[in-house]
């Protein structure tokens, strides 16, 4: 709701104000994500990163398209074409989609290579093939007793 609905009390006279202040929410969004780590399973916290960046990258798209339409409406293309370095707007939507393409790659790979390195679990529930939760209640140190050792 705070990255969607906050920026609509902005007067829409403002637009280009509603895309900075998105793009600032968005890109603190992907931080606290990346810090905070809010899931339990990592492939989830990769995810979730993942999806915050892809919002971040689409909202400089839509604020360098907005300038290079505001240049390109009160000078000319070539005006544009000098402070931005693309001469239409498709050179801006093929760069930013190869970007969040790129983006979305590494990710994956990211979350390959994390699932694959982590440390397996040796007692998986049947229902949801995820470890237990195992929480112990105040003072219990140990959740079984086991007074053998098996060699």
């Amino acid at each position: 709701l705070v990255l969607t609905g906050f920026v609509l009390l902005i007067p829409e006279e403002r637009a280009f104000v509603r895309l900075v202040v998105a793009t600032l929410v968005c890109s603190f969004y992907a931080v606290v994500l990346a810090v905070v780590r809010p899931y339990k399973r990592v492939e989830d916290n990769v995810l979730a990163v993942a999806t915050g960046l892809v919002l971040l990258l689409l909202f400089l798209a839509t604020n360098w398209t907005t300038i290079f339409l505001g240049i390109e409406e009160r000078s000319s293309v070539e005006d544009a074409d000098a402070v931005l370095g693309f001469d239409n707007l498709n050179g801006i939507v093929i760069s930013m989609l190869v970007l969040v393409t790129v983006t979305l790659i590494f990710f994956l790979i990211g979350a390959v290579v994390s699932a694959c390195g982590a440390k397996t679990d040796r007692i998986r529930l049947v229902s949801t093939n995820q470890p237990p939760e195992m929480s112990v209640g105040m003072g219990i140190t140990w959740h079984l007793f086991n007074s053998h050792i098996w060699r």
